[in-house]
């Protein structure tokens, strides 16, 4: 699945998981302010396992920093689509997005702030300004937005830090979704990718699902980038806006009037 549309995904996901409105799936209700600021993070964490790609988003994100260290992770994980596309990785980024959550730090002019969360929701911001296009200009412009939309929360809002784990891990499932409906499939077992017997290997609906270097997948979205994917990505675009104006609107009373839905 391309960038983009791992980024719509995941503040589709968001919203639906962490609304009680009818079109959502209220999982773990989140209060508005919740939903809105987690939707902008969720997708730029619905790239982070990427990371493995050395001509990525993330890589491209930062120059020469961001493409040595997507190098070093593609190579540290097995290449792209291996350890950072597996069920083991889900596990990795939440204990990571909460171990950073732990860490302090005194820092010149700030003091002393949440480091890590402070760095990780830095992250994120830029991510998604980076896959959506949202800032143009270069590198410095790019991370000197990320900043000035941080330092307020850092400041004013700094409870909204607690909501990192559960965006991470959100938008890395939905990653994860994401690819798995693509012909290239995932190895969600890694390091054990298990390969079909033989024999099953040349069964036509057994190899598009469980595939002959043991990735496995249902393809209905065929190749990355194809008119399904499209497809789907217009389809979660006009969800996500429906849902982001629908959740500001219920905020002050006056749900949006969806047909078949109500309020």
């Amino acid at each position: 699945m391309m960038g983009t549309h791992h980024a719509v995904s995941g503040a589709a996901a968001w919203l639906a998981v962490t609304s009680t409105a009818p079109w959502a799936l209220g999982l773990h209700p989140m209060s508005t302010r919740d939903q809105l600021v987690g939707a902008v993070l969720a997708a730029g964490a619905a790239i982070l396992p990427d990371a493995d790609h050395h001509n990525g988003t993330i890589a491209h994100s930062g120059g020469v920093v961001t493409k040595v260290a997507a190098r070093t992770v593609e190579a540290a994980s097995g290449g792209h689509r291996h350890g950072l596309h597996s069920l083991l990785a889900i596990i990795g980024f939440y204990l990571g997005a909460t171990y950073l959550g732990t860490w302090w730090a005194t820092v010149p002019v700030l003091g002393y702030i949440p480091a890590g969360s402070t760095l990780l929701w830095l992250a994120l911001i830029g991510f998604t300004l980076k896959v959506l296009k949202l800032s143009k200009g270069g590198v410095i412009k790019l991370w000197v937005t990320a900043a000035l939309a941080t330092l307020p929360v850092l400041y004013f809002f700094p409870d909204l830090f607690e909501i990192l784990p559960t965006v991470v891990v959100v938008g890395v499932i939905t990653h994860l979704v994401g690819d798995f409906l693509t012909v290239g499939g995932l190895p969600l077992l890694w390091p054990w990718i298990p390969k079909p017997p033989k024999g099953l290997d040349y069964v036509p609906i057994v190899r598009s699902i469980w595939q002959q270097n043991g990735y496995v997948a249902l393809p209905i979205l065929g190749k990355t980038g194809s008119m399904r994917e499209m497809a789907l990505f217009a389809v979660l675009s006009l969800y996500t806006l429906v849902a982001l104006a629908d959740t500001i609107a219920r905020a002050v009373g006056a749900p949006l009037p969806i047909p078949g839905i109500g309020a």
